[in-house]
């Protein structure tokens, strides 16, 4: 073999172990990481997209779901922000009001929403405040005089936010107990008697995992928390109708931004705005994708997505808030 060909075949060689490498690598698992325990509907956001999404990314890579609960979500929004590797290799599926927690002070988020990287939320949600069928309570006014006992996952999320907030606002009496790693372990606790009152529940969440609940009149639906009414709930009072001032309005708004952000996947700051595009891409590409769209039927979701982009807007107007709105919103939430 002359030198020339020695040459060419070396080069030929190169080529294909680099494309070898360049295959592996497109192929290589991704790790979504979900702030709440398993079986909830963050949880199962997860194992739906781990179905589909990675038919839409180069080398379709296996995804692999995996839980990490904890003070409603900030513990896993802190590692994907501070820890996990920012190559699009791991995501995450946190609650939206992880936004707001260090806009409020909170100082275990260790994070910056504004640079983390959004790459969707599978759908939008109207949140509800529901009680059990045994208390007294039966409307928004006896919920003013009668305390009741509310469930949460943790400083943070909704299930804490929300009664916090109607407890400043509306005069409530809620006793809220944190600790709980999601809601399929609050169901058992309300139908035991340890809690009463479940305050940041979806709708869709309350058609997939407990229909049987509405059916059967074991809760009442006294409050919606969200932008706007769900459509069948006519006569249930919303949230933003209550509020007393437009102060109140706007940091009701605030408080009530992860029901635009319902679900949303993220990625590391820092990671580059290529792979970010290319997640972006295949996010959107799979929330049309008929079989996905199956998938949420079955689990009586909407599949209402939001882009990356709108979420990174809706991000930048929240903390665009007058310092008035904002100082309103975090002492509704009590955040000292």
């Amino acid at each position: 073999m002359n030198l020339r060909n020695a040459l060419y075949s070396t080069t030929i060689a190169l080529l294909l172990v680099n494309a070898s490498l360049a295959l592996a690598q497109q192929s290589s698992q991704i790790n979504i990481i979900v702030g709440f325990g398993a079986g909830g509907l963050y949880h199962n956001t997860g194992v739906v997209l781990s179905r589909h999404l990675g038919k839409y990314l180069p080398g379709n890579p296996t995804i692999v779901v995996k839980t990490m609960p904890g003070a409603g979500a900030i513990v896993a929004t802190n590692h994907i922000a501070n820890v996990a590797p920012k190559d699009g290799t791991t995501l995450g599926i946190v609650g939206g009001a992880t936004i707001l927690e260090p806009l409020f002070g909170n100082k275990l988020a260790q994070y910056d929403p504004r640079s983390l990287r959004w790459i969707g939320s599978m759908s939008t949600a109207v949140n509800l405040c529901t009680v059990w069928h045994e208390t007294p309570v039966k409307t928004l006014e006896d919920m003013k005089s009668t305390g009741l006992v509310a469930g949460s996952t943790g400083r943070g999320s909704r299930t804490y936010d929300y009664p916090t907030a109607l407890n400043a606002l509306l005069g409530t009496k809620f006793k809220v107990i944190s600790g709980y790693t999601g809601l399929t372990q609050l169901h058992p606790a309300m139908e035991r008697g340890e809690v009463q009152s479940i305050c940041g529940w979806g709708w869709d969440g309350i058609m997939a995992q407990r229909p049987d609940w509405l059916r059967d009149n074991k809760v009442r639906i006294l409050v919606q928390m969200a932008y706007e009414k769900h459509p069948n709930l006519p006569d249930v009072p919303l949230i933003l109708d209550l509020m007393k001032s437009e102060n109140e309005r706007q940091a009701m708004r605030l408080i009530v931004l992860d029901t635009l952000v319902a679900w949303p996947l993220i990625a590391p700051a820092g990671t580059p705005d290529a792979k970010v595009r290319e997640l972006r891409d295949a996010f959107n590409r799979a929330m049309q994708d008929p079989a996905l769209i199956e998938d949420t039927k079955k689990s009586a979701r909407s599949s209402d997505f939001v882009t990356g982009e709108r979420i990174e807007q809706a991000i930048r107007e929240v903390y665009a808030s007058s310092p008035e709105v904002i100082t309103l919103a975090r002492g509704l939430l009590d955040h000292n």
